[in-house]
């Protein structure tokens, strides 16, 4: 909304003048970053500024080792349900990360958490959420298989199978062997999993991803 003011300055107002107090050795902040509002393209200038300065501040001065954050897929079309923005947002975020820790000698970790079973989620989007986390170093840890929540679109998919506004018919994942199929991938890099995973995407005649997932580093 180009009504909505970005502007992340008071906040790191308030980290700086915490961090004052005397009884405060350090304030550290786990989780609930919004990267989207903090990566606006519709923001001003000024605001923009503002961004940067509390990424600044807060990847410095305000993480005990581990922030958690939570793209929750990778899949635009399954965001676009969640109302979550594109994952392209926190691809650009963990660059900014990195890079901040890189310019000072910290040595922090990104922790995204994700969602398996989401309605619009398959196998595929399940496997395209491995290889597209693989390839920014991630082994997955916060997960969470997707609990229907009431008063969401998600849920009034989950029970009638129909995106409300659309009418449109959207997959869920619902039985056992559906769940246990998708939450494997988030699991790829495990020994245990890797032939069930291969096995299953050949199965899905998903060959390239198959070969992108498991093909070897020279």
């Amino acid at each position: 909304c180009f009504n909505l003011n970005t502007s992340h300055q008071p906040l790191t107002e308030v980290y700086r003048e915490v961090d004052k107090l005397p009884e405060v050795k350090k304030s550290f902040v786990g989780s609930g970053i919004r990267y989207d509002m903090l990566l606006n393209d519709k923001a001003t200038n000024e605001e923009k500024m503002s961004h940067k300065e509390y990424m600044e501040e807060l990847i410095t001065r305000h993480v005990s080792g581990r922030l958690t954050v939570a793209p929750e897929h990778t899949s635009d079309k399954v965001l676009k349900i969640m109302r979550k923005p594109s994952f392209n947002y926190f691809k650009k975020f963990t660059s900014i990360f990195n890079n901040i820790n890189n310019k000072h000698n910290l040595n922090q970790q990104l922790i995204p958490y994700f969602i398996s079973s989401h309605p619009a989620s398959t196998e595929e989007e399940m496997a395209e959420l491995a290889y597209e986390t693989k390839q920014l170093n991630f082994n997955l840890e916060q997960i969470q298989d997707f609990t229907p929540t009431p008063m969401t679109v998600a849920t009034v998919i989950y029970y009638s199978g129909y995106h409300p506004y659309t009418l449109e018919p959207i997959f869920t994942a619902k039985t056992k062997r559906e769940k246990e199929n998708q939450r494997m991938y988030f699991f790829w890099y495990k020994r245990d999993m890797r032939n069930k995973i291969s096995h299953r995407l050949k199965q899905l005649k998903l060959f390239k991803l198959e070969q992108e997932l498991f093909k070897k580093k020279h």
